[in-house]
């Protein structure tokens, strides 16, 4: 059976950290399901809450405007915890999802990691830049 490092361990975001990382990483998340239609982040609202996409799909909007469609090993939320600014996109379960969830205060104690969250930072420059961009 595959746990939350094996997982973690799959994201593209992640895969460079050591097991022992993952390990850490794993300990400050929580595993949730959600049916169809239910709007995880809401554009311009605050967020608390991280989300790493372990099966199922998502719709993420911005600005009104459909964006992309994340899948498995897929994240966001990152950009709204680390500046605590409100959420930059609207994201909606398109199926079933099973996500990995970090809430904000576990967030605070994975902050002090400083691979995991040199991951996350060029992550939010990435994310930031394609959001950016005119469809």
């Amino acid at each position: 059976m595959i746990g939350p490092v094996d997982d973690l361990r799959n994201i593209p975001l992640f895969s460079r950290l050591s097991d022992v990382d993952l390990q850490f990483l794993a300990t400050k998340m929580d595993e949730i399901t959600f049916p169809p239609g239910t709007a995880l982040i809401t554009e311009g609202m605050g967020n608390h809450a991280f989300f790493l996409l372990a099966d199922g799909e998502v719709d993420v909007f911005v600005g009104g405007t459909h964006r992309r469609i994340l899948g498995p090993n897929d994240f966001f939320g990152e950009i709204s915890m680390m500046v605590l600014n409100p959420a930059t996109a609207t994201v909606v379960t398109r199926t079933p999802v099973r996500a990995y969830v970090m809430s904000h205060m576990q967030f605070l104690e994975v902050r002090v990691h400083q691979n995991v969250m040199l991951q996350l930072r060029w992550a939010m420059g990435d994310r930031l830049a394609a959001d950016r961009k005119p469809v």
